[in-house]
């Protein structure tokens, strides 16, 4: 075991290196948003890097050289019941049946290789009503979900607190979906009906293997926040100290397996405890809440390794083994799941079957929101609409009827998520602050209108006597839509000239 850690310890040399290229952060950040978001280790490679335009190639380009790797593990973490594409940017990343696409590339090109495929946690949707129940269109997501992990074989999903809204009912005697279906473990969160297994142990071989390799997992959740405690503990969850229940858990798993994995939904600080607390631990798989893609770290005897955020990259940890077959080194990567890699044919109509069933039931619910909406009579509003704003901003009104902010909508409309909640907020007015509520309910706010950047007008159209209308002096307003992972290449002074106006 010490002689095997020692030699894989070695890898983490390159492992800098490979990670650091395929990281992708958009440039247009300010300092402190970017040391807000994004890790200190190398950013100001990643910074020259994202100036850069985007790769361009193949699929053989995204597969990389075979050299020689025996087995290889797929990590992901934080799709929160997603299974598609995420279709805002320029370059739309992500999504199961590309995920599975790029996987099947892999095993296909080298199939004498081990391959296996992991999960780090909030791997279903926690979306809530008031009264905090889950939606049902999340939990119509999060079926589907279970449907497609078992469809792609995905081996061990760790469950992380963000999940137990869904995961709790999968263990009710009459469930139709089983949790066995789902490779759910966790050691720390428990629940009286809730019979997780604390770890799991996968022997993976293949023909580059000359013997079977013993894989333990563990799955660990960092504790949830205060304010969500006391809901867990109604609903009969308790949490363990994942520190503590990672030593008894090493302990029982003691000359069980080759390689010992805690995969695991956690802050780094609890990564690099956890790594400094075991020394027959070899690798963490981890996702931070935060979205960071922390650059690999060995800390004692264990190299910890982040997911990424909506996996829209898949980590991508490639084993070697030597004549003995003993594994001795490894190196990892991380592949952006873009449209130069083919969907997989059977998950790409598993995922549009989804679609079309998600999209009823969220018409259905935008339409008892807008029935119940109708029996409380004409509501004021904090907003008016760009047409009330036209009536003394006429030159104004028209340049932004030229835009694309004028007709946002219409884009979620021809991608069949005008009922989307995760996406509507950026293509309305007010969303949920006393504005849109939906298409049918509240249509008038519909469209990035001149409010979304100014600001609620009601005061001001009422009294424009008292002075000038609110007026955002930075690009912070722009950013709360146009980010990091919706809209990666957004650049303030590119983008104004766009929609520039002014006047009276």
């Amino acid at each position: 075991m010490s002689n095997r850690k020692r030699a894989l310890s070695l890898a983490v040399i390159g492992i800098f290196f490979v990670t650091t290229l395929v990281y992708y952060v958009s440039p247009q950040r300010t300092q402190a948003q970017q040391q807000a978001q994004i890790p200190q280790t190398g950013q100001s490679d990643r910074e020259k890097l994202a100036k850069n335009p985007p790769p361009s190639g193949t699929l053989k380009d995204r597969l990389g050289k075979d050299d020689g790797y025996a087995m290889t593990l797929f990590f992901s973490a934080d799709i929160g019941g997603n299974l598609e594409v995420c279709g805002c940017p320029i370059r739309p990343l992500g999504g199961i049946a590309r995920r599975l696409g790029y996987i099947n590339a892999f095993r296909q090109r080298s199939p004498d290789a081990a391959t296996i495929m992991v999960d780090a946690g909030h791997i279903f949707s926690d979306e809530t009503s008031e009264n905090g129940e889950l939606n049902a269109d999340a939990k119509l997501m999060n079926d589907w979900i279970i449907r497609a992990n078992e469809q792609m074989d995905l081996a061990v999903v760790n469950l992380a607190h963000r999940d137990l809204k869904y995961a709790a009912r999968l263990f009710d005697a009459n469930a139709v979906l089983k949790p066995e279906k789902s490779a759910l473990i966790s050691a720390n969160i428990k629940k009286p009906n809730l019979n997780l297994a604390p770890y799991t142990i996968k022997t993976v071989t293949a023909k580059r293997l000359k013997k079977p390799v013993r894989l333990a997992f563990i799955g660990l959740s960092e504790l949830p926040p205060d304010d969500k405690k006391d809901a867990f503990a109604k609903q009969g969850f308790s949490f363990e100290d994942p520190l503590e229940t990672a030593k008894n858990t090493m302990a029982e798993i003691k000359d069980k397996a080759d390689i010992n994995i805690i995969v695991g939904y956690f802050k780094p600080g609890t990564a690099n405890k956890l790594a400094t607390q075991n020394n027959d631990l070899d690798l963490i798989i981890a996702y931070d809440e935060r979205g960071f893609v922390h650059d690999p770290k060995q800390v004692n005897n264990a190299l910890i390794l982040y997911a990424s955020h909506q996996s829209k990259y898949l980590g991508e940890l490639r084993f070697y083994a030597d004549a003995r077959g003993e594994i001795e080194n490894f190196t990892n990567r991380y592949v952006e799941l873009d449209s130069v890699i083919p969907d997989d044919p059977a998950m790409l109509e598993t995922t549009k079957k989804a679609r079309a069933e998600i999209g009823i039931v969220q018409q259905r619910m935008a339409e008892e929101l807008a029935a119940a909406h109708a029996a409380k009579g004409n509501q004021t509003s904090i907003y008016v609409t760009s047409e009330t704003c036209a009536k003394c901003h006429q030159d104004e009104y028209d340049k932004w009827k030229q835009t694309r902010h004028s007709h946002a909508f219409a884009v979620l409309e021809a991608k069949n998520r005008a009922f989307d909640n995760a996406c509507v907020g950026c293509h309305s007015v007010g969303f949920q602050k006393q504005g849109f509520l939906n298409i049918k309910a509240t249509p008038q706010f519909a469209n990035v209108q001149c409010e979304s950047c100014h600001g609620p007008g009601a005061e001001h159209a009422a009294k424009p006597q008292k002075g000038l209308y609110k007026t955002p002096s930075t690009p912070s307003m722009c950013i709360t839509c146009h980010d990091r992972e919706n809209s990666p290449d957004f650049v303030f002074a590119k983008y104004w000239p766009l929609i520039a106006h002014g006047g009276k």
